[in-house]
């Protein structure tokens, strides 16, 4: 069976019709400059970063996220127009503290979710920092590898797809489907270093409204996913059924 056309790809954290409005100036020149957040020094403070991961916006206010990241252990929030807003996090293990978050997504509710690395974890957050709750990783338990293998402790990225209600989490050597509530719905592996993996909707024919947001109305219809192998050196695009029973997997290279 040939493959399936991969839909537009947009970067990781962005949903569609998330991005702010063009602003007016520099918009006729292809690749101009729209928005520049931090001042190019590792540090803290309203307008540096130390190594930030990624970026989420806001679909209604334009707010834009950015988890920062392997020397902040923060996320940071500024307006569309790039004026600070607000920060929340901390180095550690205890609940809303982060050891490295590298990923983090916006929900259709407005719920922050956070990619908490090296804890083994997603955390979830209100925009205003507050933690809502936490999903837990099973791959939290594998910290006895050498050091070539320490990938598999961690979960590494989130992605979220609002016509299914659905997220995808990078954990350790696999890809695992969770529903809003944090459920496991579907795992898929293992992968060699998963680093980022991204939701795909389904192809073909509009998603009735009726249908929309839900992966249980869903139900059969095919999606799919694409994951990033940072030692595999390649990506991938799976096919995804899920069943209403028991989810049901299906690779696209048959």
């Amino acid at each position: 069976r040939p493959p399936l056309p991969l839909p537009p790809l947009l970067p990781r954290g962005w949903s569609r019709g998330a991005s702010p409005a063009p602003r007016p100036d520099n918009t006729s020149r292809p690749g101009a400059v729209l928005l520049k957040l931090g001042d190019g020094r590792a540090a803290a403070g309203p307008s540096s970063f130390n190594k930030p991961t990624d970026v989420a916006v806001e679909r209604g206010s334009g707010e834009v996220y950015v988890a920062d990241g392997y020397g902040n252990s923060r996320i940071a929030v500024f307006s569309s127009s790039g004026e600070y807003l607000r920060e929340w996090g901390s180095a550690g293990s205890q609940p809303g503290q982060f050891r490295v978050p590298h990923g983090i997504v916006i929900d259709s509710r407005g719920l922050v979710y956070v990619a908490d690395r090296e804890n083994s974890r997603v955390q979830v957050f209100t925009q205003a920092g507050a933690l809502v709750t936490v999903w837990a990783s099973r791959v939290g338990a594998d910290k006895g590898f050498g050091s070539n293998l320490v990938w598999r402790a961690h979960v590494s990225s989130v992605s979220y797809d609002p016509s299914l209600d659905l997220f995808a989490v990078t954990e350790g050597s696999n890809v695992i489907l969770r529903s809003a509530t944090g459920c496991t719905l579907l795992s898929r592996g293992p992968f060699l270093w998963p680093h980022d993996a991204i939701l795909l909707p389904p192809l073909g024919p509009a998603t009735p409204p009726a249908l929309a947001g839900s992966w249980r109305a869903n139900a059969g219809r095919p999606f799919s996913f694409a994951v990033a192998e940072l030692e595999g050196k390649r990506v991938t695009q799976y096919e995804v059924r899920l069943g209403s029973g028991r989810a049901g997997l299906q690779s696209m290279y048959g």
